[in-house]
């Protein structure tokens, strides 16, 4: 249990470093604009509980769950590294507001789904709920402190 907990709290501080380095980068020298609201009929409260209560279920569902388990037992896909980075690809190719955003989410995904990955291998009963709560987690923290 003990390693589950510490896996968890390294994995969420290189997601909080991914986050503010790819900020810094829009910051200094791209300026996208993070805050533009594409769906103008969604007010930004609605939004951020979307982002923070009800995304994270269905993108674990869709972007880890789902692909793993057809990578891994329709393909019979043995390599966990191109699992990861497969399904890493899926998930940033679903964020497509820019292509740093995209860049950004690539190399979280990278995070998320190496720790479901190491979830399933070691608590298997328990992978799809944690990496939920750490996707939770994370989107609170990014619009606590970030937005």
């Amino acid at each position: 249990m003990k390693k589950l907990v510490i896996f968890f709290i390294i994995s969420f501080a290189l997601a909080v470093l991914n986050g503010y380095f790819f900020n810094y980068i829009n910051d200094s020298y791209l300026h996208f604009d993070v805050n533009y609201n594409k769906h103008q009929n969604i007010s930004k409260n609605e939004l951020s509980f979307i982002a923070i209560f009800v995304a994270p279920f269905i993108e674990t569902l869709v972007f880890q769950y789902l692909p793993y388990l057809v990578l891994t037992r329709w393909i019979k896909l043995k390599n966990e590294l191109l699992c990861i980075v497969i399904m890493s690809m899926i998930f940033s190719s679903m964020h497509y507001y820019n292509w740093l955003y995209i860049v950004m989410t690539f190399f979280g995904g990278l995070i998320l789904n190496n720790l479901y990955v190491y979830y399933y291998k070691h608590a298997r009963r328990y992978s799809f709920i944690l990496t939920a709560i750490f996707h939770v987690l994370f989107n609170l923290y990014g619009f606590l402190f970030v937005m």
